[in-house]
Order: C-alpha cells, then structure tokens, then sequence
C-alpha cells in the first residue's frame, strides 16, 4: 500500500479493573492474549496493513509508566488524558500530538484481533469516499453465544433509506433500538478537518456522565456531512475483553480464527 496522509490514533487508557481478579494491577491493554499483550497484537497488526501514520498512544496516568515500559523501542508517540472523561476526550487529548494529516484513524488498544485487513479496508474505503467520516460496523443476526458481548455495545440506527442516521450507547437506548443488532465497534477514518471541528461539540449528556466519541457523529447527521460505513467480513475480529471470562472466550475466538486463516 502507497504511503497514505494519515494520523492514527490508539486508545489504551483503561485500567480494566474488572480484569485485576486475574491480572492484579496490570493495565487493560498489556493483559496477554496467547501470550502477547493485546495493545502489542493491535500494533502488529496495524504495522502489517502498511497504512502510514505513526501511532499515538493515549494513555492515563494509573497506566502511563506499564504501557510506555511495553512499548518500549516500538515507534509511536504517547499522548497523556489526565482523567477518564470518555473516549471522545480522549481523542482530543491526542490532537496536539498529529501531524496535521488529512485524515485520522481512531482505534482501541483493547481490540487485539482486528486484522491487517480490516484496518486497510477501513483506510482504503475512507480516502475514496470523501465522507467526513467512514466507520466499521458489525452486523450481527443475534447476541447469543459468542455474540452475548456485543448487547451492550451501541446500536447502528439507519433511516428508512438504509443510511446511516445516528450511534447510540446501548445505556441510552429504547428498547426499539436495542431490538437492532448491527453495532458499532466505534473504529472510525475522519476527515482531521471536520473531526477537530466538530469534536469539541460533543457534551456529557448521557448516561454515564462522559464525552463519547460517537456522539461526535450527530453533528454529522445535523449538517448533513456523510457518513459511510463499511461492515467488518469477520465479527469476531473486533471482541474485546473487559472480564476473565470474556478473555476465556477471546482465547477460543483466537485460535478458531488462527486455524480459518491456514
């Protein structure tokens, strides 16, 4: 892939206290999967899709000194939130640290299966599109089994036209959104422009008193800017793991998805 006008953005400020029961003190994004951090398997394969753009870590002071020590010799930058105050103000605590790109790619440090592929899809879908923002979703038929997790991501809601209206965290929905089961893995290319535009709007009005980063996408829906989506091939790419048990589960996914590539 040709060197693309990219900033990219990596989230891994969580402690991930629900995980300490097994992994006492460690920081969310260092918890092992198979063996390898899963901020490490993230970078791995954001380095393998060949997109451009150093990586800017944002991290939180209980986790700054574990996550720079794990990443040590690896070339990203790290940019410092100086309180959990959600992910869109995370987002914006990196912005001094771009590099005035055209375009910025948002992902989390905790989604350590996310394929090269997927992040080049993204990327690629992004800068031929000319949306102000381009973002994976995850179009589910149910939330049973191994898609239990996904009922409390937020929900995908499209207009009648099939398009993209609006994001909702599954705390704030209606029982008729929660009914939808195409989610939002809140990956995201956008316009740099329109994003530090735009991001500063997004209030604290919800359910858990943060600035949600998919908020940022109602002044999208507002303005009449575009926003394209582009559904990830594989769901169990973007799982995640907030407790053992669902890392106990992310462990199976791994290696089912190690033996489906060869």
């Amino acid at each position: 892939m040709p060197k693309k006008d990219l900033d990219i953005i990596i989230l891994a400020a969580g402690k991930g206290k629900r995980m300490h029961q097994a992994f006492p003190g460690l920081p969310k994004v260092l918890v092992p999967l198979a063996g390898r951090a899963m901020l490490l398997r993230l970078l791995d394969a954001v380095e393998a899709s060949e997109v451009d753009g150093q990586p800017i870590v944002v991290v939180g002071p209980a986790v700054e000194a574990e996550v720079r020590e794990a990443l040590a010799g690896k070339d990203v930058q790290f940019a410092l939130q100086p309180e959990p105050r959600g992910t869109g103000h995370a987002v914006l605590c990196a912005k001094d640290f771009v590099t005035g790109a055209s375009n910025v790619l948002v992902l989390y440090g905790d989604q350590p299966l996310v394929s090269a592929r997927t992040i080049r899809t993204l990327v690629e879908s992004h800068l031929g599109n000319g949306a102000a923002v381009t973002m994976l979703t995850v179009p589910l038929p149910d939330f049973k089994e191994w898609r239990s997790s996904f009922a409390d991501w937020g929900r995908v809601i499209r207009g009648k036209d099939g398009r993209f209206e609006k994001s909702v965290e599954a705390k704030d929905a209606t029982v008729a959104e929660l009914g939808v089961t195409e989610v939002n893995p809140c990956m995201y290319c956008f316009r740099s422009e329109w994003l530090w535009k735009h991001l500063p709007g997004v209030t604290c009005s919800n359910a858990q008193g943060e600035y949600y980063l998919p908020d940022v996408l109602a002044a999208a829906a507002g303005n009449g800017d575009r926003v394209e989506t582009v559904a990830v091939a594989d769901a169990r790419e973007v799982l995640g793991a907030n407790t053992p048990e669902q890392l106990a589960v992310l462990e199976r996914v791994f290696e089912e998805v190690k033996r489906s590539q060869g």
